[in-house]
């Protein structure tokens, strides 16, 4: 039974690794083929990995480091900007599967590993690079040296791996805060974790991410805790509270990222699965430890002001392995399969950019097959992780052939909205940037961070000084770190996108005069208005900026100068 149990690991580990693999190909060849632009925050963290430090305005260092160690090997092309994200996700993956084996069966680690890596904001992921991205390996790499240590394997190397892991993780995101709250819920609910946290191996790890963290505190300290205070700014607890219809939205997000088969899955197990073996249900409220409080915390900050759907993301790798888990030892439940296929159906209706007519034929088809499946499957919830990687993986492929379809097709299916801020940008630097130097310009000042951004990556060869506009006075993005002084306002090109801006802009120059406007066509809108990004031109110097209180703000209140045309609706409406 041994050798047949060890044959049966064997062949998953084998399986997993083969996938993965094959999916790291397909995901790299996917970036080198790719025509899309790198949008704001790509842009800012390559900007940031051009001066390697322990901290950056916004976030902790890792993803500068890891876009510096890419780039300079291959160079600063989008796809080298963006090389590392599929890595990082296959090696979560990889961790995902020793921990699912570990706690479980390899059966389970493999499926563990598949459902992280074509989860669908994994799938997204792995196309951009992200500080989610880069925290994923870390928290998937904690989660298996945690589970080590608890179980009293690896001993010192567990301890050292569970401190590198918890403190590479603060350097990626601050979320990693959550996997020491799930800490916590496991020393209060688990004895066993408590006999391996309460000792000197729990010590050791606890100085080890103690020492890899310090660095980046101690940068904080001296830049006036600048990435700390920013991550709080995030909460925007100081606007108006308490919005209980964001509860709906947090839900229908999470379907989004989570996956609808896997999210009702996981209700599906908190509710049913229940067993009177103490050693497994053990294992799942330990998984639990690191996916209840996640979404709990996340689902408040929503309801009391607002949530990015991705805040959530650290769930949502122990979910995997506890869903896998969970469905592999279910009993057949055939109100399960339908229960899943309705609410993915409705799920689908919710996406956003497609067409309603194809909203129903897709999700039609996708809860039709399900169920078709479901009976073949004699309603074994064992099908649904089949159902479900099957599902993930023509969402991917959907994903990749809209990011490749040449412009006028995407035009026609209507995805150009989805695809905006990846678009033009390198159009854009070349057209202001030669417009600035026919004018002799001294600098090019812009009004959006996600302007400079753009522009900054793609000029980056440039030698005339780009800057951002401090509408408050003081710094708000990285954009505005750098002050418009003389003698750069002798002759500054204003590139400005916001038309209620252009009032402000004007009053902190002494001449102001319009030049004339850059437009970039980005596609077309479903409902047949054209999608630009429109910049005016205006030519400034003497730059002796009023000061910028409420009263200032007040006064060009409703304020805008050539603002864009609506577009009319369509002539059939």
């Amino acid at each position: 039974m041994a050798g047949k149990k060890h044959e049966s690991d064997s062949a998953y580990l084998r399986a997993t690794l083969l996938g993965l693999g094959l999916l790291l190909v397909l995901r790299i060849g996917f970036l080198v083929a790719a025509p899309l632009n790198l949008y704001a925050d790509e842009a800012q963290y390559w900007r940031w990995g051009e001066t390697l430090d322990w901290g950056y305005y916004s976030k902790p260092p890792m993803i500068a480091w890891v876009i510096h160690a890419v780039t300079a090997l291959f160079g600063n092309g989008e796809w080298a900007v963006r090389l590392a994200a599929p890595f990082l996700h296959t090696t979560g993956a990889v961790f995902l599967f020793l921990l699912g084996r570990a706690m479980y069966d390899a059966r389970t680690g493999m499926f563990a590993a598949f459902g992280y890596a074509l989860m669908p904001a994994v799938i997204l992921s792995s196309a951009v690079i992200s500080t989610d991205g880069v925290l994923m390996p870390f928290w998937c790499a904690g989660l298996y040296a945690f589970w080590r240590l608890r179980s009293g394997e690896g001993r010192w190397a567990s301890a050292v791996g569970l401190g590198v892991a918890v403190g590479a993780g603060f350097l990626s995101k601050y979320a990693m805060l959550y996997f020491l709250i799930g800490t916590g819920l496991t020393l209060v609910l688990d004895k066993d974790t408590r006999r391996a946290l309460v000792s000197w191996r729990g010590l050791v790890a606890l100085l080890v991410a103690a020492a890899i963290f310090a660095p980046h505190m101690a940068w904080n300290a001296a830049n006036d805790f600048k990435t700390v205070s920013h991550t709080v700014d995030n909460a925007n607890l100081g606007g108006e509270l308490f919005h209980p219809e964001h509860a709906l939205d947090f839900l229908v997000d999470q379907m989004g990222v989570f996956g609808p088969i896997s999210l009702i899955s996981l209700v599906f197990g908190l509710f049913v699965m229940r067993r009177s073996d103490e050693g497994l249900m053990g294992r799942d409220r330990w998984l639990l430890c690191f996916v209840i409080p996640v979404l709990v915390i996340i689902l408040a900050q929503a309801v009391i002001s607002r949530a990015n759907a991705n805040w959530a993301v650290t769930a949502w790798p122990a979910a995997s392995v506890l869903v896998a888990a969970w469905l592999i030892r279910a009993q057949p439940n055939r109100s399960l399969w339908f229960w899943i296929a309705g609410l993915t159906f409705v799920a689908l209706l919710l996406a956003p950019d497609l067409d309603l007519w194809l909203r129903v034929l897709i999700g039609g088809a996708i809860a039709a097959s399900m169920l078709g499946f479901g009976h073949y499957q004699a309603y074994r919830p064992a099908g649904l992780l089949w159902a479900n990687l099957t599902a993930h993986a023509l969402l991917a492929l959907f994903f990749v052939t809209v990011a490749l379809l040449p412009a006028d097709m995407s035009t026609e299916l209507g995805f150009d909205n989805a695809q905006k801020r990846t678009r033009g940008w390198d159009i854009a630097a070349a057209d202001v940037f030669q417009k600035a130097a026919e004018m002799g310009a001294t600098s090019v000042l812009v009004d959006e961070r996600e302007v400079w951004h753009g522009l900054d990556y793609y000029a980056r060869d440039r030698t005339l000084p780009l800057l951002s506009w401090r509408r408050y006075g003081v710094p708000k993005s990285f954009s505005e770190t750098v002050p418009l002084a003389a003698p750069l306002d002798e002759k500054v090109l204003v590139v400005s996108l916001h038309a209620e801006m252009r009032p402000m802009l004007r009053s902190d120059f002494n001449t102001f005069d319009s030049v004339g406007e850059i437009a970039i066509p980005l596609g077309t809108r479903g409902n047949g208005c054209p999608i630009t990004r429109r910049f005016h031109l205006y030519l400034a110097s003497g730059f002796t900026p009023d000061l910028h209180d409420d009263a200032w703000e007040k006064r060009h209140a409703g304020q805008s100068e050539f603002p864009s045309p609506p577009c009319p609706a369509p002539k059939d409406q």
